[in-house]
């Protein structure tokens, strides 16, 4: 709060003598320009911080925080790290792993990313667990896919649809190598408010996935949820120590060019705007 004292001082400097009329018009304009310019700077920073806020949030519900993957292709069991490091700063520890494949839907296809978990691993993700989520979040068994709203669109499926998915792996035959194809069943969908990932993203079992992309247990990957996973460089810093010998990545790493940008956005903003307010006090 101003105090009295406060007020009384800016009052006498502002408003001045009846011969210094003219002053007084500058005075006010001076001030009316540099409370101006304070609020156009306190405004933009503000919009600036938060959409970036939005943005990091809306990546760190859909992505790992930080993922493990081996250099050696050797199986990381998320069941025997009990490093004390480790657990201060995870939430969960869920093994998955990747692939991509084709989805064929009547006359519509599209090239998409497999994403595979357990089932209780899946009911986890963060994603799962918000309210745009429909149907069942802990039937990600057998031949039960989940899709984003985005993909249902285009493929114009609902809960409860068949589609089949051809695989970029292939069988061996007499007449050579054929690509896999199966067919899965839509269980649910979800919704990420991010296009990209709601277009392009499957979950399906893991075991699943590995059976109809050819991947081994060794090509898993361990994926870390933190506690806070604003605070990144530091807990990758601690992940490293307790994984020296694996490739160590985070959400920040992976969005590294998009979050730079942004950077150097909010930092000319804060330029401009510092300029405009020094313009305003001379």
């Amino acid at each position: 709060m101003i105090s009295q004292l406060e007020k009384e001082i800016t009052f006498r400097f502002l408003k001045a003598r009846k011969k210094d009329g003219f002053l007084n018009v500058i005075s006010i304009f001076s001030f009316i320009g540099i409370s101006l310019g304070v609020a156009v700077l306190i405004i933009v920073m503000s919009v600036m911080n938060g959409f970036r806020t939005e943005l990091i949030n809306k990546i760190v519900g859909f992505n790992p925080h930080i993922t493990v993957k081996s250099y050696e292709n050797k199986y990381i069991n998320p069941s025997i790290v009990n490093s004390p490091e480790l657990n201060s700063i995870s939430k969960h520890l869920i093994s998955s792993n990747t692939s991509e494949a084709i989805v064929i839907n009547n006359n519509n296809s599209k090239g998409i990313i497999l994403r595979g978990y357990k089932s209780n691993d899946f009911s986890k993700l963060s994603i799962i667990n918000n309210k745009n989520f429909l149907g069942n979040k802990k039937n990600l068994k057998n031949n039960n896919i989940s899709i984003g709203k985005e993909l249902s669109f285009i493929l114009d499926v609902e809960i409860g649809d068949n589609i089949s998915l051809m695989s970029s792996s292939g069988i061996d035959t007499i007449i050579g190598s054929l690509p896999k194809q199966k067919v899965f069943k839509v269980v649910s969908l979800f919704e990420s408010g991010l296009v990209d990932f709601d277009s392009n993203i499957v979950f399906m079992n893991l075991d699943i996935l590995e059976e109809f992309s050819n991947l081994k247990n060794s090509d898993r990957n361990l994926e870390i949820y933190l506690k806070n996973p604003q605070n990144i460089e530091k807990q990758k810093e601690i992940v490293q120590k307790v994984f020296p010998d694996e490739f160590i990545y985070s959400w920040s790493d992976m969005n590294s060019s998009l979050f730079s940008a942004l950077k150097v956005e909010r930092n000319v903003m804060f330029i401009i705007l510092s300029l405009i307010i020094i313009v305003a006090a001379f």
